[in-house]
């Protein structure tokens, strides 16, 4: 079953260069770099995070234990893939050793002699030191990304404490020592494909016992971000009441960049949103993220997921399950730069006959009808993730490599993608539930309260994107809108967002198989151009909101005002395993010092955890400076931005999603 697995990653090891590491600390592969056999091992591309195995045995060490392990384990396929990790992990030690000898024989300086025997070491024991560590983490990274294009590093800064204090101890290594070497390794992975590589790395956190997880390496390795200005990696800050007030405020420093990172992840409210899935508490507590914002659980879990498009689903429940007529429709290349006779469509099913809203009397039974439209869409994307799921348990994943990085695999022989995994995480994605909110709100507002149109004359509007109904789309923009603080659209978005909820709940109890909801979804771009013009008053491909947050452009109130329309919502979000992910940009002007800014910045932080938000996200940027880079992009390489789950260079994003960054400045008040 593993034979062609073990034969052609064998081939590609002792293909594998051993460049020179010239001015660096550490060594490996720099440039992307593929093999003719790596074909086989593209589809191994789903979220998880590497284990850490190799760092407690070492990589003979892995070898040794799998060998050890085949001879108790009790089927074949549990000892072939065993006996196959025995193998492959000899011949990366072979690897190392191979790596080792050739930087000796080109060695011109005490530091490369260092890093030779560091390879040397590594090819035969655990690493005993942080450089060493460090050193191995960016090799097996490396080697990962050979079968796996995203890869994050997970809970770093837990995962090599140990041996930074004891080396920070025993006078091996100092601060700056340590500075260094992460700078390094950071400025080796930019040197990497960067942008939506999903690199994410945590730093923080509490243990099992309310303790903090964090030490002065979580405090380095945010140093680390702001020194090397760079979109690698991804930093993410678990806070918690225990938290170092040190690690918070580098959070904020590094916020402060205004890059889009670090993200805020609130202990209080994830870890007991993981346990409502049966996770058990000492394994929820070691909770990172991977892809973009979503949960999982380090080195003990993978992540899949489905979307849900809550813009599509009000058109279709508006439509009475058919998309809107329409006499304009957009090629979406974003996605698919490949076809460009690409049409994005909303992942929605088309055809449920929710009913029809002409016949509808009251705003009550129009809502209703998009609640019928709604349940379906949820349930029949739940179906798909259970058929997913099924169809895992008898996948044979294709890196033998990385599932030598994880104990429970060493020790029972069980394929993490064949159900070795201790939890296999599902998640749905609700999309943009507060654009939603404001095109049910409109529709309350002018066609039920006050009168003024009917539901056709609404539907031809859309049909010609509001051409020739300027004064009815001026009154759709004036209706309430999410993320100002209104109560009637909050509070709606509040209902629909329990109702995504409930039902996922009530689907686990149906079947048994339970899907994490999540508030969140990172379709936005295409969907904008998925979906028709929308009764809140948004025209074709404008902006939608993203994740649980206001439709770009339409929080005019100030962020504390948008976090007040969000927090309404904290039973819900509480009840979102796979996360709510909150995205809020700032403009540059922030405060009038820097000292100024970073308390607004704890301000809003601390609103947030308060507030009972399970993750934030800020970004600060100036608009003018913006536009300009769009305009002359090469006096602007430098400019790096959120776009959602990582952070890209402005310049390098297409024109429609250089404008939705810009339309997300909220202004302050």
């Amino acid at each position: 079953m593993y034979e062609a697995i073990v034969k052609n990653t064998i081939e590609i090891l002792r293909q594998l260069p051993v460049p020179l590491p010239e001015n660096r600390l550490l060594a490996g592969i720099v440039k992307e770099y593929r093999a003719p056999q790596q074909e086989m091992f593209m589809n191994d591309n789903y979220h998880y995070a590497m284990g850490t195995a190799y760092l407690k045995l070492g990589i003979l060490g892995v070898s040794e234990k799998a060998e050890e392990s085949a001879k108790t384990v009790k089927t074949e396929k549990q000892r072939e893939l065993l006996s196959s990790i025995a193998i492959v992990y000899r011949e990366i030690s072979h690897y190392l050793s191979r790596y080792a000898e050739a930087v000796h024989q080109q060695a011109g300086s005490d530091k490369q002699r260092h890093i030779g025997d560091m390879l040397k070491a590594l090819s035969v024991r655990p690493p005993q030191h942080f450089d060493e560590a460090l050193q191995l983490v960016y090799i097996m990274w490396k080697l990962r990304t050979l079968y796996k294009k995203h890869a994050d590093l997970g809970r770093l800064d837990v995962h090599l404490r140990d041996l930074f204090e004891r080396d920070m101890a025993s006078g091996y290594m100092g601060e700056q020592d340590v500075l260094e070497y992460l700078l390094c390794l950071w400025e080796l992975l930019n040197e990497n494909d960067s942008g939506d590589t999903l690199l994410n790395v945590m730093v923080g956190g509490r243990n099992l016992d309310g303790s903090d997880a964090g030490s002065r390496l979580s405090v380095l390795m945010l140093k680390a971000v702001q020194l090397c200005r760079q979109t690698e990696p991804h930093i993410n800050v678990r806070v918690h009441p225990g938290l170092d007030p040190d690690i918070y405020q580098a959070m904020l420093e590094v916020q402060l960049m205004g890059q889009g990172q670090a993200t805020m992840y609130n202990d209080e409210v994830v870890i007991p949103s993981l346990m409502n899935f049966g996770i058990p508490e000492e394994l929820a507590c070691s909770y990172a993220n991977d892809g973009c914002s979503e949960i999982t659980l380090d080195g003990y879990s993978g992540i899949d997921y489905a979307h849900i498009d809550i813009v599509g689903v009000f058109e279709l429940a508006f439509n009475n399950g058919s998309w809107a007529d329409r006499t304009y429709r957009k090629k979406v290349h974003y996605w698919n730069n490949d076809n460009p006779d690409y049409f994005y469509t909303p992942h929605a099913v088309c055809g449920y006959a929710s009913g029809k809203p002409e016949a509808c009397k009251t705003f009550e039974e129009f809502y209703q009808i998009f609640l019928k439209q709604y349940e379906f869409q949820i349930r029949n994307k739940a179906e798909e993730l259970k058929r997913l799921y099924n169809d895992r348990m008898s996948f044979v994943t294709t890196s033998v490599l990385l599932n030598g990085t994880y104990d429970f695999v060493l020790e029972h022989g069980d394929d993490i993608l064949g159900g070795g995994f201790p939890f296999a995480e599902y998640m749905l994605f609700s999309g943009s539930i507060p654009t939603a909110a404001d095109c049910l709100i409109a529709v309350k507002s002018l066609v039920y309260d006050k009168k003024l149109y009917t539901i056709t004359e609404i539907k031809e509007a859309i049909r010609v994107d509001f051409k020739g109904y300027e004064a009815m789309r001026k009154q759709m923009l004036n209706t309430p809108k999410f993320g100002n603080d209104i109560d009637e659209v909050d509070l709606l978005a509040k209902d629909i967002a329990r109702r995504f909820c409930d039902c996922l709940q009530s689907f686990r109890k149906e079947c048994g198989f339970a899907v994490m909801p999540a508030l969140y979804g990172f379709r936005f771009l295409e969907e904008s151009y998925g979906v028709a013009a929308t009764p809140d008053g948004r025209h074709y491909g404008d902006p939608i909101a993203e994740h649980y947050c206001a439709t770009p452009g339409r929080a005019v109130n100030g962020p504390t005002a948008l976090l007040n329309s969000i927090a309404k919502a904290k039973e819900e979000i509480s009840m979102a395993a796979g996360v709510c992910a909150v995205q809020i940009t700032l403009p540059r002007n922030l405060g009038n010092t820097d000292e100024e800014s970073l308390i607004i910045l704890d301000g809003l932080n601390r609103a947030a955890i308060e507030g009972g938000l399970n993750h934030m996200n800020i970004g600060i940027y100036d608009a003018e400076l913006l536009r300009d880079a769009q305009r002359n992009p090469e006096q602007h390489k430098d400019i790096i931005v959120r776009v959602w789950g990582y952070s890209a260079r402005f310049v390098t994003l297409c024109k429609e999603m250089q404008d939705h960054v810009i339309n997300r400045i909220t202004a302050v008040k």
